[in-house]
């Protein structure tokens, strides 16, 4: 892409994210102006609760990170993965999304993985919470004000969750992998994982929605003071849908005002006026975890630094090929 070109399409995403941004930030003041805040009491218990599970949510996807590491190559210690895992997402509030990947090669090439197996299992980490992030959010076509506006969108969960479920399976998500891989000219995976490899990688894809879910559930009790957990399966969806959503909107730094329209939209049936408190808060919340959990990577990192031999100079641990699928 020329020059120009590159110019033009940073312009329009600018463009695209400042009005998405606008009109969210004008609908939670909307919002915001109905809130009788003489009624409204934060519940400490149910907010600590949903801020743990927003750090669950991180130590889940660390733990998915090394397990797939040990696929290919000599994963870096438990206490190391925090800060493989931890310091790199703070790269996806850079525009374009390119620096939380750019991060997380550097810090695994500090111990000893080489570029082609750190950009592979990132690649599939993403792929596979995309996945795990629509299968659990589409189900949200079936709740009634949904089926309202749109009757027949339910109809669209069973093939698309059918193709996601396919796609999951070992062989087939790491051929996919290959092809992506091909075409960006980068080396394919050395093997492919076993189905026992990747059993605890989807599982935590899986799990980290449900931890989502969780938090957004306990911080809507923190505001609205009222029980929340026949309504669990529904906040699965709504934390799924808006974090993956977000996430594939490439113009929108960290997913936000995305993320926040989608939550505003399932929120307000449920919450009504007091979605302009919560969908704020929420969105801060994960700005202070991600911060939080940075430093302590940063710290843990310059920790390691300081001790001998607990970075290894030398890059020979890849696992050598292997005819399993």
């Amino acid at each position: 892409m020329s020059k120009t070109g590159t110019i033009l399409k940073t312009i329009l995403k600018s463009v695209l994210f400042l009005l998405v941004l606008t009109g969210v930030g004008y609908a939670i003041y909307q919002q915001w102006q109905k809130i009788d805040f003489s009624q409204v009491t934060i519940r400490l218990v149910p907010m600590v609760l949903a801020l743990g599970m927003l750090i669950g949510v991180s130590t889940v996807q660390m733990i998915s990170y090394r397990m797939l590491l040990r696929a290919y190559a000599r994963p870096p210690g438990w206490l190391a993965m925090l800060a493989v895992a931890w310091v790199p997402p703070l790269g996806k509030y850079i525009p374009g999304k390119v620096a939380a990947l750019m991060a997380a090669m550097a810090l695994l090439k500090r111990f000893s993985i080489p570029t082609a197996v750190a950009v592979s299992v990132v690649l599939v980490l993403d792929g596979l919470a995309v996945l795990a992030g629509l299968i659990s959010g589409l189900p949200v076509l079936y709740w009634e004000p949904v089926r309202q506006i749109v009757p027949w969108a339910w109809v669209a969960c069973i093939p698309v969750i059918a193709t996601g479920v396919v796609c999951l399976w070992p062989s087939v998500f790491g051929r996919l992998i290959n092809l992506l891989l091909t075409r960006l000219g980068k080396s394919p995976l050395p093997r492919l994982p076993t189905a026992s490899e990747y059993l605890v990688p989807v599982l935590c894809a899986f799990s980290q929605w449900g931890l989502a879910g969780l938090s957004l559930m306990w911080m809507v009790e923190s505001i609205t003071d009222q029980d929340q957990w026949h309504r669990f399966p529904l906040f699965i969806s709504f934390a799924a849908l808006s974090q993956t959503i977000g996430y594939l909107a490439l113009f929108a730094p960290g997913g936000i005002g995305v993320r926040e329209a989608i939550l505003l939209a399932g929120l307000t049936p449920l919450v009504g006026p007091l979605v302009g408190l919560i969908v704020p808060l929420r969105a801060l919340s994960q700005i202070v975890v991600d911060v939080m959990l940075a430093c302590i990577g940063l710290g843990i990192l310059a920790r390691l630094k300081s001790s001998p031999g607990t970075i290894p100079a030398t890059s020979s641990a890849v696992i050598p090929p292997s005819d399993s699928t």
